[in-house]
């Protein structure tokens, strides 16, 4: 087995966070696993051996402070080895039907929430020379698609800040890693509708976008039913913590892979109509 780790998962208490939480503390390192829902993180830690439960809003910036103190403290001052950043969510939907509040909490949470923390356990890191960050990117971090903008735009941000700490941090001993994987089995499409304003307009009765959004939760729902679960993705993050030398990018599965490659190489008038065929089925 690998060297028992100290490692902090935010976004643990469902979906990819969860499952990488559960594969980590399977393989024996102590993971700090963080949320706001702490009774589904009590919960998890009940049932698993080697996770503990954290509160954290990573869009509260007292909350991170507090969490990364709790998390010190259990370390015995020790702080953490390695840090998955998984929490986030997806908003979909044509960028014009987005309110500004909901655009502004998609960018708080995947890229401010995570900088924060970030941020929070990187002086620890670099005191001890030594560290790894993990954070969870996507294909359409790699290239676009139609309703998928703004969540898009996030994962673009992560992609250039996880470049530009990569080449930082690198002569401090620190590791950036991304994980870059196509469609998961998660709650995502449910947790956007939780995050949506209720006052919000509704796509598909903004003149023009009907067909759109009807063709992209077809899409969204077609990919749903064949996407990798959750666990397979949490063995590429484990692996990616435990690597000894990782590599700088996971693409997972191999056939995300073959899309990014086609999509990215690909004239754009080319791509966008692929694109657009995909989403209209």
């Amino acid at each position: 087995m690998a060297e028992q780790l100290k490692i902090l998962v935010t976004g643990a208490s469902s979906g990819i966070g969860r499952a990488a939480a559960i594969e980590l503390a399977q393989r024996g390192h102590t993971v700090f696993a963080a949320a706001r829902r702490l009774t589904a993180l009590e919960k998890l830690a009940e049932s698993h051996r080697g996770i503990v439960a954290v509160p954290l809003d990573v869009t509260d910036e007292k909350s991170v402070e507090t969490a990364c103190a709790r998390v010190d403290s259990a370390s015995q001052g020790a702080g953490i080895d390695v840090l998955v950043n998984a929490a986030g969510f997806a908003l979909t939907g044509p960028i014009e039907t987005l309110t500004t509040q909901e655009v502004k909490r998609q960018f708080d949470t995947n890229v401010f929430g995570l900088l924060a923390v970030t941020r929070a356990v990187l002086p620890g890191m670099r005191r001890r020379r030594t560290g790894r960050i993990v954070n969870i990117s996507s294909i359409v971090g790699r290239t676009s698609f139609p309703a998928m903008g703004v969540y898009g735009a996030t994962k673009y941000a992560l992609e250039a800040l996880s470049d530009s700490l990569r080449m930082e941090l690198a002569p401090l001993g620190i590791k950036v890693v991304l994980i870059e994987p196509g469609f998961v089995a998660t709650d995502i499409v449910d947790a956007s509708s939780r995050e949506r304003d209720d006052g919000a307009v509704s796509s598909g009765n903004v003149d023009g976008y009907r067909r759109l959004i009807e063709g992209a939760e077809r899409f969204l729902e077609k990919q749903m039913k064949q996407a990798m679960p959750a666990s397979a993705l949490a063995r590429t993050i484990a692996d990616a913590a435990e690597a000894r030398r990782p590599r700088t990018r996971y693409v997972t599965p191999v056939s995300a892979k073959g899309l990014v490659a086609l999509f990215t190489r690909l004239p754009d008038r080319l791509a966008d109509a692929a694109k657009r065929r995909a989403i209209a089925g």
